[in-house]
């Protein structure tokens, strides 16, 4: 997925802040993923800039649906 999310991140740079954490770290990630309840890696949350979470997932996922998700949240500012 790093990959996928490496094109992304550099696709939307001027739009959209990309944030990974590391569920193991025992630091900031392990609290991030317990605080957002994810299950383990890879997980995706996808935010409106207003803070308004609007897409949540698990797993190995395609990059157009991530994509898709990420020009959702754009369009709902």
């Amino acid at each position: 997925m790093t990959p996928i999310v490496n094109g992304l991140e550099e696709q939307y740079s001027d739009q959209v802040a990309f944030m990974s954490y590391n569920a193991r770290d025992g630091a900031d990630g392990a609290a991030i993923f317990r605080d957002l309840n994810l299950p383990g890696h890879p997980s995706f949350v996808i935010f409106t800039a207003a803070g308004e979470e609007i897409y949540r997932a698990q797993g190995i996922i395609e990059e157009t649906v991530l994509q898709q998700q990420i020009d959702a949240a754009l369009e709902a500012q």
